[in-house]
């Protein structure tokens, strides 16, 4: 596969990524919002609960925002240090964002590969001894697994970025390029 294959590939492995995965998690925080507020308003007008409502919440909460990583990633859009990065590109180091791009990426690739790979340890725990969340009804491996997706897709994101950041520094196109007002560093 060329250069210019392999970007369209990631492309549409990205764009692919950010509609489907932006638009579950963002039916998920609104249903979970939605069922937060019917939470509220059972607890303090009618005096019942369900008992494993706040554990539901919480879990899908954080579900949402794992899902959520590979497409915060996919816009370069977390994390950002723009400041230091454009008064650098501004004072002509072109070369040094360029690189600083590629080192932060692959470190990005590093880091949630690391923190998907080693999960399943805890993973497995949990589906061995069967933990559930304090209400006793919900199991917690799911919750561990859509953590690890998560991660994992975050650092399989990352990974296209680093290639991505290694051909345009190949080509040059740091000198040509305007300056993103987000970036990954």
């Amino acid at each position: 596969m060329d250069m210019d294959g392999f970007l369209a590939f990631s492309h549409r492995v990205k764009e692919a990524i950010y509609s489907t995965l932006g638009w579950i998690a963002s039916a998920l925080l609104l249903v979970l919002t939605l069922f937060a507020m019917l939470e509220i308003v059972r607890r303090y007008i009618f005096g019942v609960v369900f008992e494993w409502g706040q554990d539901a919440i919480i879990v899908g909460m954080v579900s949402a925002v794992a899902f959520y990583f590979a497409v915060t990633q996919v816009r370069r859009g977390h994390l950002v240090m723009s400041a230091i990065i454009q008064l650098i590109h501004s004072r002509g180091y072109y070369k040094t964002v360029g690189i600083t791009k590629i080192v932060v990426s692959a470190i990005i690739t590093m880091f949630c590969t690391a923190v998907g790979v080693t999960g399943w340890s805890t993973l497995s725990y949990a589906w061995n001894r069967d933990l559930t969340t304090y209400s006793l009804l919900i199991p917690l491996w799911p919750f561990y697994l859509i953590l690890m997706f998560g991660f994992l897709l975050m650092a399989f994101v990352a990974l296209l970025q680093t290639v991505e950041d290694i051909i345009g520094f190949a080509r040059e196109e740091y000198l040509s390029a305007e300056m993103e007002m987000t970036t990954d560093v």
